[in-house]
């Protein structure tokens, strides 16, 4: 499945600075933030990842991630 993660400028370094993923690739911005893009086959341990970095962190695709994060956040 697709997922595509955007990081804020704050934290894109630590993304940065390590392969997290086989199949990542980093898209970089102008404003110092980046976009996350990996294969993966299940969402949970990705869902408890994204997380720990907080509002600095945006899921935007896949839709199904996208509604785990925010089911998590409201509870």
């Amino acid at each position: 499945m697709p997922v595509s993660i955007w990081f804020n400028t704050p934290t894109a370094p630590f993304i940065r600075e390590r392969r997290w993923h086989p199949t990542q690739e980093i898209l970089e911005h102008p404003d110092g933030s980046l976009t996350l893009h990996l294969v993966v086959r299940g969402l949970n341990d990705l869902k408890r990842w994204v997380l720990g970095y907080g509002r600095g962190a945006i899921v935007r695709s896949p839709p199904e991630l996208v509604q785990l994060v925010r089911e998590e956040l409201k509870a």
